[in-house]
């Protein structure tokens, strides 16, 4: 049995004007993606390959690219992309059994609404009709007519924050070989909800998506159903193919029934609506500083959700810094204000140096202008392909990188010499908190910022999504 195997993955913002060129994503083409720890430990094609190799199939690696969520994809970064994994799959389409694939579901091209449908719709054109393509997806994908159309499996994730990456690319290769060796033909099938909610709403531990997931596996034991899943979608891609999915896969033969319990688990989701409230105390920025200073505990962690990077946002909004400073705020840290300019004038003032910085923007304007900071140079670091400065004002600490990164792992503040404990809060550029950073939570919020992830969904600029559409239209 012989397999291809690649992956497209990018989640995609359309609210920064931040493009994301071919360069920002992580190609790998071939068997190098067997030496890459992102794709093998973090990402879906790790199970898929997991999976595979276990039961003796011959894999092909075609190519894999991924990238940190941002703005829209150029339209020539796409195309390489496209024709690097079309071409690959039908070199080989005479000697496959099936296709097995990594894609985000949410992603948005400048000329290309759906880049995961037309990538799909281009490689069934290239293959037989009866051989499978089963991907795994995020569970923030905005799942489309083609994208079902064109798959025989699709499988999302079941956690958020997502910790069954690995395991979802493993599920998909498995219902893949279940689908080859029964010779059983699967199709998918998908059921709308005209809602939008952000992750921070629809956390997998927290009401109603406690309540709800449980039910994929009750869904699971109908005859001729081998896979539900829940897409809550991802609601800053201001795209025609918004909103919230329930996705199930089986029998060819059983579409009516399919149809019927994806209708039903809809219909469950819709009448909780109302439910889907922010999983985290949320406040105002300024009564969240307040809240935070008044409690006993530290470290306070106070996420900047509007300028969430793991959702796409720029992360060079000095709104948090700015506030903090003016509130007279002692022992806080802020991570982190991307600002190459400020980085490399750092470096070169060197550790202990008074700089004077105009970090990143004051407000979510693009005619913004900086903020100004008079701060100590406290660290410089290079670490991960990226460069870090810390600097100090007043008691308040800045963590400035010249290239966004995701704020989820605390070891970053070990390597820059920072210890969490010593901090009465600790303000995060994220979205819904870390599980290792909320493990040192003393209390835990998300700031409800402005930004490129604005948590107030009816505050955003929508002109594409369908409509109508909750809660942007009464329903």
């Amino acid at each position: 049995m012989r397999i291809a195997i690649a992956a497209m993955m990018h989640e995609t913002n359309t609210f920064t004007t931040q493009l994301t060129p071919l360069e920002d994503f992580r190609p790998v083409e071939g068997e190098a993606v067997y030496s890459s720890d992102y794709w093998m430990k973090e990402m879906p094609i790790g199970g898929i390959v997991q999976v595979l190799r276990k039961e003796g199939v011959e894999i092909l690696p075609i190519y894999f690219a991924g990238a940190l969520p941002s703005g829209v994809v150029t339209s020539s970064a796409y195309q390489v992309i496209k024709e690097k994994i079309v071409s690959g799959i039908k070199a080989e389409a005479a000697n496959l059994d099936g296709v097995c694939l990594a894609l985000h579901g949410s992603m948005f091209v400048q000329d290309v609404t759906d880049p995961e449908g037309d990538l799909l719709s281009a490689l069934r054109q290239q293959l037989p009709a009866d051989l499978p393509i089963a991907c795994a997806l995020d569970m923030h994908g905005n799942i489309t007519e083609a994208m079902v159309t064109n798959a025989n499996i699709l499988v999302g994730y079941r956690t958020a924050p997502h910790i069954d990456v690995v395991q979802t690319g493993a599920r998909a290769a498995e219902l893949l070989l279940l689908s080859l060796r029964e010779q059983r033909p699967f199709i998918t099938r998908r059921a709308y909800v005209p809602l939008l909610i952000s992750g921070e709403q629809s956390e997998t531990d927290e009401r109603p998506m406690n309540e709800l997931l449980p039910l994929l596996d009750e869904m699971e034991k109908t005859p001729g159903l081998v896979s539900a899943s829940l897409f809550a979608g991802f609601p800053w891609a201001d795209s025609p193919h918004c909103g919230v999915n329930v996705v199930v896969v089986g029998d060819k033969d059983r579409a009516a029934a399919l149809d019927q319990q994806a209708k039903w688990l809809a219909d469950r989701v819709w009448e909780q609506r109302d439910n889907f409230n922010f999983t985290t105390e949320s406040w105002p920025l300024p009564e969240a500083i307040e809240q935070a200073l008044a409690d006993p505990g530290q470290p306070i962690i106070i996420s900047d959700a509007g300028d969430n990077p793991t959702a796409g946002a720029a992360q060079d909004l000095a709104i948090v810094v700015k506030a903090l400073v003016e509130r007279g705020v002692k022992d806080a840290l802020v991570v982190g204000v991307v600002d190459p300019a400020c980085v490399e004038q750092c470096f070169a003032a060197g550790e202990g140096e008074l700089v004077h910085l105009n970090l990143g923007k004051s407000a979510y304007r693009e005619d913004a202008d900086p903020y100004p900071l008079e701060a100590e140079v406290v660290t410089r670091r290079a670490l991960d392909s990226n460069r870090f400065a810390v600097v100090t004002k007043d008691g308040v600490m800045v963590v400035i990188a010249a290239r966004r990164f995701g704020v989820t792992d605390p070891c970053l503040l070990g390597e820059l010499g920072l210890k969490p404990e010593d901090f009465k809060i600790i303000v995060v550029k994220s979205g819904y908190i870390s599980p290792e950073y909320q493990r040192l939570a003393a209390r835990k919020m998300f700031a409800l910022t402005e930004g490129d992830t604005n948590l107030v969904l009816t505050e955003l600029k929508y002109e594409q999504v369908p409509r109508p559409i909750y809660p942007l239209d009464e329903m």
